[in-house]
């Protein structure tokens, strides 16, 4: 299996409440955002008010980093969070959270029955990042820069790359870069 790009010029956003989101990634590839038969689901989005209140998600575990901006993230009745470029917070979507402060924001969806996680990596211009897949399913989002991978591909802010479980890629930056490593894994998936 080869490494898959994924470019931003085929997404589009759409409009939520406080701002928008545009879908990178969504698995199963005939699932729908809308119709939440979804497994899991990879999306940017902005929050463009100054406070909103988070879609309610029955059944869907979000993992949420930080872009651009920063956000105060208060799940009622639980804790408050504040969250710079690169922090993250893990939480069910049933929970009632609202935020303060625009940002954009990176998020990992997933359905009961998958786990995953985000690990946000910084390299310097000329130096490489060297990973090696794993999970049921892993990808490498290019967060901010631009830098190359096997064979001299390139790669800019807003691709995500799919690599096979077990591939190593390096990823050599030309200048400062910033990539978000994405893991799913499947335990007892129940489809609904």
């Amino acid at each position: 299996m080869t490494i898959i790009k994924y470019s931003p010029n085929k997404r589009t956003p759409i409009p939520w409440a406080s701002g928008t989101s545009t879908e990178i990634f969504i698995f199963p590839a005939d699932a729908s955002f809308a119709s939440r038969n979804f497994l899991f689901r990879i999306s940017t989005a902005t929050v463009e008010a100054d406070e909103s209140v988070f879609t309610h998600f029955a059944g869907i575990t979000r993992h949420l980093m930080i872009l651009q901006g920063e956000l105060e993230l208060i799940h009622e009745g639980r804790y408050t969070k504040h969250l710079k470029p690169f922090d993250q917070d893990t939480f069910s979507g049933e929970w009632r959270t609202r935020s303060k402060g625009r940002v954009t924001d990176f998020n990992l969806m997933l359905k009961q029955g998958a786990t995953g996680s985000l690990t946000a990596h910084h390299i310097e211009h000329g130096k490489t990042l060297s990973l090696t897949a794993s999970g049921d399913y892993y990808f490498i989002y290019v967060a901010s820069g631009e830098g190359n991978y096997e064979n001299n591909e390139i790669v800019n802010t807003g691709d995500l790359l799919h690599i096979p479980a077990g591939t190593q890629i390096n990823l050599l930056a030309y200048e400062s870069c910033s990539f978000i490593e994405i893991k799913v894994s499947f335990e007892k998936l129940k489809i609904s």
